[in-house]
């Protein structure tokens, strides 16, 4: 009897173990090639379902540099921004490699603002909006590295309401913690 229940428990716990670990990814850090350009940190959640992706980059560097908000206010530089996306992952087919992913978050972005007529310096200014995004993720096989490829927009709330930018990304990530 003891064995049959040592056994029963031994079998249970291994059918747990690998239920659990079927997605075995906990942290990842990468590099995004367009709007953000810069660094993408990401922690994973229920079992790679959910993610938190966080993005250090530059905000006009490659697309939008110069920017119009009206006459007088030009932005002619690339600025930094910190974007910080919750999404939600669904694998498509059978195998786990290739991932549709979307989701919705914060961004907030620093940048110079050209002088007006008459001033001499320009002088930073901080812009904050809601972000979203929505893309595809394959896994390289036999490796911890994954490529993929995003869009979304940044709905600027402040200084100016309603303005609107694209965010396009292509990057590379390797997942550190397992």
């Amino acid at each position: 009897m003891k064995n049959k229940i040592a056994l029963t428990l031994i079998f249970t716990i291994i059918s747990l173990s690998s239920v659990f670990s079927q997605y075995e990814n906990n942290w990842a850090v990468g590099l995004k090639i367009g709007e953000p350009l810069g660094l993408n940190i990401r922690k994973y959640f229920s079992y790679g379902d959910r993610v938190f992706d966080v993005n250090i980059g530059s905000y006009g560097f490659l697309y939008g540099r110069e920017r119009n908000y009206g006459k007088d206010q030009i932005y002619n530089e690339a600025g930094v921004m910190v974007q910080g996306i919750y999404q939600f992952h669904r694998s498509l087919g059978k195998n786990e490699r290739l991932h549709a992913y979307y989701g919705f978050g914060g961004q907030i972005n620093s940048r110079n603002r050209a002088p007006k007529l008459g001033e001499r310096d320009a002088f930073r200014v901080i812009s904050l909006g809601p972000a979203v995004n929505s893309g595809i993720e394959f896994s390289i096989p036999e490796n911890d590295l994954a490529v993929f490829i995003d869009a979304g927009g940044y709905l600027e709330i402040a200084p100016k309401p309603f303005f609107m930018a694209p965010n396009v990304n292509l990057g590379l990530r390797i997942n550190i913690i397992k």
